[in-house]
């Protein structure tokens, strides 16, 4: 399911993990993945963790909910210098105690599994699959089918842990707001879904991402109608 949930950036640096010399910072660098995981939790193994500072362009969903588990475990702050997208932003970021986005950089999103569960875009892996495996439809379908439920009910189930409405992830993707691909909200907004604690920089919504290769967009949410 990579091909539905992928990002590209402008630039993408090596994946890194590494810890400051005083063992309080962690750093996470480059696409989330369970061998760059690996790497990172042995370079903490042992340490007195107390901050994330992360730069990803997001990356697999397990091992996304995995590093977000830990911080959550931890009760880590989280930092944020540059980008934290896709699962970056749906895993990583919203398990933080206090949660810094730095000067210049931004937090972005643009659907999880039960977004393509609730709209359908789970069937456009269908062909993927079958031009990959050489399935037909009927089995690739069954087989792609299995694999969303079974991401969305881990999904559902970390969110629930860490006591946030996922709808954060994928609420730009609908109308009214119809964000074409990536888009990034206000503390306030933030906020509203149980994602708490964020500093900003001032002027946040006006952030200049035209150095992404994907477009992003600032979304101010429409207040409920009663």
């Amino acid at each position: 399911m990579a091909a539905l949930l992928a990002v590209m950036m402008w630039i993408a640096g090596p994946a890194d993990a590494d810890i400051s010399p005083d063992a309080e910072a962690a750093y996470y660098s480059g696409s989330i993945s369970a061998s760059l995981n690996q790497r990172f939790f042995e370079a903490i193994q042992g340490k007195a963790v107390k901050r994330l500072i992360i730069t990803s362009d997001g990356g697999e969903v397990e091992a996304g909910i995995a590093l977000g588990l830990w911080v959550s475990d931890n009760n880590l702050n989280i930092e944020v210098p540059e980008y934290c997208l896709s699962s970056c932003a749906n895993y990583v970021f919203p398990a933080g105690h206090h949660k810094v986005i730095g000067e210049g950089a931004v937090v972005a999103w643009h659907g999880n599994y039960n977004h393509l569960k609730q709209t359908g875009l789970w069937t456009d892996e269908i062909a993927v699959r079958m031009e990959r495996y050489g399935e037909d439809a009927a089995t690739a379908r069954a087989h792609v089918r299995e694999e969303v439920d079974r991401l969305a009910d881990l999904e559902r189930d970390f969110f629930a842990r860490i006591r946030v409405n996922e709808y954060l992830f994928w609420i730009g993707k609908v109308s009214p707001y119809n964000a074409p691909n990536y888009y990034f909200l206000s503390t306030q907004d933030m906020a509203r879904f149980g994602v708490t604690h964020v500093q900003t920089p001032s002027g946040y919504e006006n952030t200049d991402v035209s150095g992404f290769d994907d477009h992003i967009m600032y979304i101010k949410l429409r207040e409920p109608e009663h």
